[in-house]
């Protein structure tokens, strides 16, 4: 199971539904997934967002974990 925990609230999110897709979150909420980072790109930028998302591809059950943070 993938997990992000926030700092400030102890509130945990679950994130094998996106097992295998990037994710993009402002803060603590989910604002785009996409198995292809390209497309996923596109979502963020049309959503015209005043923070900056933070992008990272969430492992599938049979890979190691990594982590990839991509800051816009």
């Amino acid at each position: 199971m993938v997990n992000i925990t926030n700092s400030k609230k102890n509130k945990k999110i679950k994130l094998d539904y996106y097992a295998g897709e990037w994710v993009a979150f402002v803060g603590e909420k989910i604002i785009a997934h996409n198995r292809n980072l390209k497309d996923l790109m596109k979502e963020v930028d049309a959503k015209g967002l005043r923070k900056k998302a933070s992008i990272f591809l969430v492992p599938r059950k049979d890979e190691g974990p990594y982590i990839i943070f991509i800051v816009l």
